[in-house]
C-alpha cells in the first residue's frame, strides 16, 4: 500500500521550479522523481551599451515571470495534478533602486553592468574592501551590488536621496507577489553587504555604502514559505483562493550545486555556459583574496565556494561568428563538427589567451584581452579552435587548482555545458584536473536546485536519479604533459597581461 501511495504521489503531484535567469525566465514542473512534467520560458530584453551599461527593465522581467509561471500552472491543473509547492531561484548581483512608494528609480543593473569597475576598483585595493571581502565572501567587483551601490550615488545623487531601498529582481518579483521587501540567505550573500557567518547585515559594508539595514530587505532562510494565491494567475472565473506554499529558495549557482548532488565537498563542479564557473560544497564561509573566491550560504554549515570567470563559450562563439566565418552561418551544424575535428589538430606551441570579454577570477581585470600566440602558417580552422578550447580549459584549471589549494582535492570533477559533450574535450579536461570526469545528463540546475530546497521546506522528499551518462577516468601520463604547457600558458599570461594584473598572481 506504501508503494502504490508513493507511486501516485509521483504521478499526481508536482513542485514547479521558477528562476529568472539573465537572458531568460523560465518555469518547470516536476514529478516527484526529478522528471520534467512541462515547462515555459520567455527571454528577458538586456540593453547595453558603450559606457558599460547592462539594464533591465523590471516590469518588464515581472511580467515575463508572470507569463511563463501562469503557463506551467495552467498545465499541470489541467492536466488533474496537484501544485504542492513552487521553488524559486534567480541570478545574482542584480540590484534595483526603488522609492518610499516601492516604484523602481532606475533599471536594473545585471551582474554584468561594469559601470561600477572604478568603486570596485578602489574598493579592492583598500584595506575596508579586503575587510568587506573577507565576512562578505562576495568578490569585490562591478558586478557586486555593494559597488552599484557607490556608483549610483555617486552618478545620480538626485535619485540616491530619494531612494528607500536598494532590491534585487528577485526581491521586486516578490513584493508584487506578497507586498513584502525579503530576501533569501543566498541571494543576500551575493550583494557584498551580508556576513556569511552571522548571516546579518554586515556594518561596515553598509557604512562604506552609505546606506542602512532599514534600506535593504528583510533576510530570511532560503527555505522560508509564503502561501501564494494562484488564481489570479490561471486566467480563469474561479473566485476561490488557490493557495499554494512558494518556497523563496536561492541564487542559480547555489541552487545549481544543490540539484548536482555537490554540497559534500567531495565534487567540484565545473559548467560551461556564455560564462564559466566552479564550485564545491564547504561546511563554512571561506574566502580565497588570491582569485577573489565566492563563498554563498545555503544555509548554516552548507556553502558553495567557488569562482566565476568571463571566459567560457563566449570565446568559442566569438572565434567562430567573427574570425573562422564571415557571418556566422550554419552554426548549430558546423560549431560542433568544428570542435570534433579539432581533436586531431593539436598543437603545443599554439596557445590562446582567452580574454575575449575581460576577465574576473583569477585574474580580476575587465581591461584584459584576447590573444592567440604561435600562430605558423600550416595551422587551420580546428587549430584555432582547439587552441581556444584549451585555453578556456587552461583559465578553468588555474581558478580551480587555487581552490584544490585552500579547500583540498575532491574525489571527482561534475561537467556541464554543451563542450562536454564532445568525448575528447572530456578526455583532455581529465588529464589536466587529474580528475575522475563524471558528465551528468543535461538539466536545468537552478530549477531543479530551487524544487528540492522547496519540497525539503514543506516536508517532502524528492527521489531524484541523477543520470550519468559517462565518467572518463585521468592518466596520470598525460596530466604531467598538460601540467608543463599549463605553466607555459600561465607564463605567456605574464608576459602578455598588464603587469598590473599579473602582481598579485
Amino acid at each position: 500500500m506504501k508503494e502504490k501511495q508513493t507511486n501516485t504521489e509521483q504521478l499526481n503531484h508536482c513542485i514547479i521550479g521558477l528562476d529568472i535567469g539573465t537572458t531568460t525566465a523560465k518555469a518547470i514542473a516536476y514529478r516527484m522523481d526529478g522528471t520534467e512534467i512541462t515547462s515555459d520560458s520567455e527571454l528577458v530584453t538586456t540593453r547595453t551599451e558603450e559606457d558599460g551599461s547592462a539594464v533591465q527593465e523590471p516590469e518588464a522581467v515581472y511580467e515575463s515571470v508572470t507569463k511563463v509561471f501562469s503557463s506551467v500552472c495552467r498545465e499541470v491543473l489541467q492536466r488533474g495534478l496537484s501544485i504542492d509547492a513552487v521553488g524559486f531561484s534567480a541570478a545574482m548581483h542584480s540590484l534595483i533602486p526603488v522609492d518610499a512608494e516601492d516604484q523602481p528609480l532606475f533599471l536594473a543593473m545585471l551582474w554584468l553592468d561594469a559601470r561600477p569597475y572604478r568603486e570596485a576598483a578602489a574598493l579592492w585595493n583598500s584595506e575596508t574592501g579586503k575587510d568587506i571581502y573577507h565576512h562578505t565572501g562576495t568578490p569585490i567587483h562591478a558586478m557586486a551590488p555593494v559597488a552599484k551601490i557607490a556608483w549610483f550615488q555617486n552618478a545620480y545623487k538626485e535619485l540616491a536621496m530619494r531612494t528607500a531601498r536598494y532590491v534585487s529582481i528577485k526581491e521586486y518579483v516578490w513584493h508584487r507577489w506578497f507586498g513584502v521587501w525579503e530576501v533569501d540567505h543566498a541571494v543576500a550573500s551575493a550583494t557584498g553587504l551580508f556576513d556569511g557567518a552571522t548571516f546579518d547585515w554586515y556594518a561596515p559594508a553598509l557604512a562604506y555604502a552609505d546606506i542602512s539595514a532599514e534600506q535593504l530587505s528583510t533576510i530570511v532562510p532560503t527555505s522560508y514559505v509564503r502561501n501564494l494565491d494562484v488564481t489570479p494567475f490561471l486566467g480563469t472565473s474561479e473566485s476561490s483562493p488557490h493557495l499554494v506554499p512558494v518556497c523563496i529558495g536561492g541564487s542559480d549557482g547555489v541552487l545549481a550545486t544543490v540539484a548536482a548532488g555537490a554540497m559534500s565537498g567531495s565534487e567540484m563542479i565545473l559548467t560551461m555556459g556564455t560564462s564559466l564557473a566552479i564550485r564545491t560544497g564547504h561546511e563554512k564561509p571561506t574566502s580565497n583574496a588570491e582569485i577573489r573566491a565566492f563563498s554563498y550560504p545555503l544555509a548554516p554549515n552548507q556553502y558553495v565556494v567557488g569562482a566565476p570567470s568571463n571566459s567560457g563559450g563566449v570565446v568559442l562563439d566569438w572565434l567562430y561568428r567573427n574570425v573562422l566565418t564571415e557571418d556566422g552561418a550554419d552554426f548549430d551544424e558546423r560549431f560542433p563538427r568544428l570542435c570534433e575535428e579539432s581533436a586531431s589538430m593539436e598543437s603545443e606551441d599554439l596557445f590562446c589567451i582567452p580574454y575575449v570579454s575581460g576577465e574576473r577570477a583569477p585574474i580580476w581585470d575587465e581591461s584584459a584581452t584576447a590573444s592567440f600566440i604561435g600562430l605558423r602558417r600550416y595551422h587551420q580552422q580546428g587549430h584555432l579552435m582547439r587552441a581556444a578550447i584549451e585555453g578556456v580549459l587552461f583559465n578553468a584549471y588555474w581558478i580551480a587548482h587555487q581552490l584544490m589549494d585552500s579547500l583540498g582535492t575532491p574525489q571527482r570533477l561534475i561537467v556541464s555545458g554543451k563542450l562536454f559533450q564532445q568525448a575528447w574535450v572530456r578526455e583532455w579536461t581529465a588529464n589536466l584536473f587529474n580528475l575522475e570526469i563524471e558528465a551528468q545528463a543535461e538539466m536545468d540546475g537552478a530549477t531543479l536546485g530551487a524544487v528540492m530546497v522547496a519540497s525539503e521546506a514543506i516536508g517532502k522528499q524528492l527521489q531524484i536519479r541523477r543520470q550519468v551518462t559517462h565518467v572518463t577516468r585521468p592518466r596520470v601520463d598525460e596530466h604531467e604533459r598538460l601540467q608543463k604547457k599549463f605553466e607555459r600558458f600561465r607564463r605567456l599570461c605574464a608576459v602578455v597581461l598588464p603587469e598590473s594584473t599579473m602582481q598579485s598572481r
